[in-house]
């Protein structure tokens, strides 16, 4: 009778102590399970910062491809004047070439111009392509006169990464002066604003910058 008391008591002991056991383990199971939690939410966050930067990547090459489009365009549109020039805002100095159209007052210029330092002392393709319209509603004798729109687009490649590349968009107002005929200088000068694009490692994500710019070039152009 001792015997059985004694391991009865043992088993209620034993029963008791699983219990508490059970309890303090349903107590503690939030704190088990945070860190899990919070790596979990890294996954997603970080899943969310990589679809951003993609979205903003396949937009950039939108934009790139709709302005190479425009160039295009306006190179098969019996274009007018072919114009040398050189210029500089405060990302680099450009020389370029470019390919005009005019309607009466009306131009059109579609401009590919080519970052000297970056391309040549830093060995880093610089491309900016522009496309701009004019109103030369100033003429008188050999010198064209008028208010200038310009919008441009600039890709830099910074390392072997796509995601990395920096990206400047460019919405510029200024004046456009011509002076000649069949042989002409021409000078501008816009400002306005200017949006870049980055690929951050610190925040894994892209960043975009907002700031104003001034863009001045001086060319010469042929008509054909």
């Amino acid at each position: 009778m001792r015997f059985q008391l004694k391991y009865l008591f043992l088993f209620r002991l034993i029963l008791n102590r699983c219990k508490k056991t059970h309890l303090q383990t349903l107590r503690f199971f939030p704190i088990l399970i945070a860190p899990w939690c919070a790596k979990r939410r890294n996954v997603v966050r970080n899943t969310r910062r990589k679809a951003i930067t993609v979205r903003n990547a396949q937009s950039c090459s939108v934009r790139f491809s709709l302005i190479i489009l425009c160039v295009l365009c306006s190179l098969n549109a019996n274009a007018q004047s072919i114009e040398v020039s050189g210029g500089f805002n405060r990302l680099d100095y450009q020389m370029g070439i470019g390919y005009g159209h005019r309607w009466e007052d009306f131009q059109l210029t579609s401009k590919l111009e080519v970052g000297v330092t970056s391309t040549v002392a830093q060995r880093r393709f610089f491309p900016r392509l522009s496309v701009g319209t004019s109103y030369l509603f100033l003429q008188k004798g050999i010198v064209d006169f008028g208010p200038e729109l310009v919008y441009a687009i600039s890709r830099q490649q910074l390392t072997t990464s796509s995601k990395t590349a920096h990206f400047w968009n460019e919405v510029n107002m200024g004046y456009r002066l011509q002076v000649g005929r069949t042989i002409k200088f021409v000078h501008s000068l816009n400002g306005g604003w200017i949006n870049e694009s980055f690929y951050s490692e610190v925040v894994n994500r892209r960043i975009n910058y907002n700031s104003l710019g001034l863009y001045a070039q001086i060319g010469v152009s042929y008509n054909l």
